[in-house]
């Protein structure tokens, strides 16, 4: 997504006033942006929703003592297998469906849309119409699909790549191939007209069941959610290889686009000791264009040589202006964080760059 600067002269380029309050930030321009080029492309047509989902917080974050009556609790939580799929919402009208990403359109700022790549996906669901679904795609196949240009490693890389390739290759995969995407509700935001979203996950998850029973689709498959034996299952999940799981208290509403502590994603991870590197300035839209925003972290190889092993980037301010020195407008890192010992984790190592995917600081390694 573009910086906030670019946001704001691409804003002013088509001549668009923001209203935008308080500390500067990308979101107003987007949504101004967004409409504004709607309105241009489709006159006197209303435009679609534009829905993100509610994001996870960290279980690596909780202290012992916070996780461990998670981990004890037989009624307050519960946890599902988090699916190692693409993220999205399930938008059912009457006689149609939008599958919603994450991702914005530098083009036209509204979500990314699947629904063409996945045509099986769009069928058999009009009595369901008003209803919006909080699921994965999965590919049901665990072994390498062939793209035509590449060969994929993982059930996610071939889910990225049938949702990214034109609407006639997606479908030549998913039939040759038997790798039809697959989707996996585990929330319901609406159903057939009703908000959801302040109802408690629990009341949530019941009309989810029902709209699965309902549905009778051969592609729709329910995200279970056990409350009994939390800790047992995660287990079992990483035993089996899975990604991971999602802890979620069951009282707590739905909240669009917000990041929150009562949904928690809890992964296998990757933990190794490594020192700092170098780093790269912040970017403005985070407001952070004057301080350090990640931190390059390195181990030696056993030749000696350094490899570079992650970025890291979840600092506070305080750490960030700690991190920083300047001289005469030019920003730099602090040389005493040069070197500087620390145990980083990532879920896992990228298969291209051999870097940690999702890195962060776990601890400071004291010398």
């Amino acid at each position: 997504m573009k910086t906030l600067a670019e946001l704001q002269a691409t804003c002013r380029e088509f001549g668009i006033a923001v209203d935008a309050t308080g500390r500067p930030s990308s979101e107003a321009y987007v949504r101004a942006l967004r409409q504004h080029i709607w309105e241009r492309d489709h006159p006197s047509q209303p435009l679609p929703e534009q829905i993100e989902p509610m994001l996870l917080g960290n279980w690596d974050d909780l202290t012992p003592a916070e996780a461990e009556p998670i981990e004890n609790d037989h009624h307050s939580w519960g946890v599902q297998e988090k699916k190692d799929g693409v993220r999205v919402l399930v938008h059912i009208g009457t006689g149609t469906v939008r599958i919603t990403g994450r991702t914005v359109s530098e083009v036209t700022y509204r979500l990314s849309e699947h629904q063409d790549n996945v045509p099986h996906l769009t069928t058999g669901l009009d009595h369901l119409a008003g209803t919006i679904l909080d699921a994965e795609l999965v590919c049901p196949k665990k072994a390498r699909i062939d793209t035509g240009s590449s060969t994929t490693e993982n059930a996610l890389q071939a889910a990225v790549a049938i949702l990214a390739t034109d609407p006639a290759n997606a479908a030549r995969i998913q039939d040759e191939q038997d790798a039809r995407l697959e989707l996996h509700p585990f929330d319901v935001l609406r159903s057939r007209g009703q908000d959801l979203t302040s109802s408690p996950l629990f009341e949530r998850l019941a009309e989810l069941a029902r709209i699965i029973e309902v549905a009778r689709h051969p592609h729709l498959h329910l995200v279970p959610t056990i409350v009994v034996g939390k800790r047992s299952l995660h287990d079992r999940v990483i035993a089996e290889g899975g990604e991971g799981t999602v802890w979620k208290q069951l009282d707590q509403p739905y909240s669009p686009g917000r990041r929150v502590g009562h949904w928690l994603k809890r992964k296998r991870g990757v933990e190794v000791e490594a020192f700092v590197t170098g780093f790269k300035t912040g970017s403005a839209d985070r407001g952070h264009r004057h301080l350090v925003g990640a931190v390059e972290f390195s181990v030696h190889r056993p030749d000696g040589s350094v490899r570079p092993v992650a970025w890291v980037s979840g600092f506070t301010d305080d750490e960030r202006r700690a991190m920083t020195v300047g001289e005469n407008g030019s920003l730099r890192l602090n040389p005493a964080y040069l070197g500087r010992r620390a145990i980083v984790v990532g879920q896992d190592e990228s298969a291209r760059s051999r870097r940690l995917r999702h890195a962060r600081l776990k601890a400071w390694v004291e010398s």
